[in-house]
């Protein structure tokens, strides 16, 4: 059965309206996934970028360490946290980051890191071969470096922990009154 021109009338307009309908909900669907992609590329360049900042501050703590001209060593096997600020502008601040503290160009990140004494290396042989040099003895230390890269705007950080055995001289007075301490 053939319907005439008086039946199609508005059949096109129908059809053409039903297209249009499939066509915008395939565009919202379309939008609806490129805006979650984008959130997932953000937060995982945030993680990244706050993993390199922790890293920074674990490498330029470390650094700080190892430096003989350094304050923080004696500090640390003194017993006392030592906190580190790493900016932008200077590589280490003494103390904890203010909050306008940046470490990079962009203002996004903080980076900074607290070290502290964990004790005396429980690893006996470490000590051997431990020698008394004039009135100091060469002793292995447990230090422990938290560092923490953040990007506060928007809430996102990363924190790294790194623990080491580090060799000083040491009064052997001294050891034996921070070992009855531990």
């Amino acid at each position: 059965m053939r319907l005439g021109k008086a039946g199609q009338k508005g059949m096109a307009l129908v059809i053409t309206l039903l297209l249009l309908v499939m066509l915008a909900v395939m565009g919202v669907s379309a939008m609806r996934m490129t805006m979650t992609n984008a959130r997932i590329s953000t937060s995982a360049q945030l993680s990244s970028m706050t993993f390199h900042a922790a890293e920074s501050s674990l490498a330029i703590t470390y650094a700080e360490m190892l430096d003989p001209t350094s304050t923080i060593l004696p500090a640390v096997l003194d017993g006392a946290p030592v906190r580190r600020c790493q900016t932008a502008a200077q590589q280490i601040v003494a103390g904890a980051c203010a909050d306008a503290a940046r470490f990079d160009s962009r203002n996004l990140l903080q980076a900074q890191s607290s070290t502290s004494l964990a004790g005396i290396s429980s690893d006996l042989s470490l000590l051997e071969g431990a020698q008394l040099n004039g009135q100091q003895l060469l002793v292995h230390y447990r230090v422990d470096t938290t560092a923490a890269g953040e990007a506060p705007a928007q809430s996102t950080a990363a924190y790294h922990v790194q623990e080491y055995n580090l060799q000083a001289m040491t009064d052997p007075g001294a050891l034996i009154a921070q070992t009855q301490n531990n």
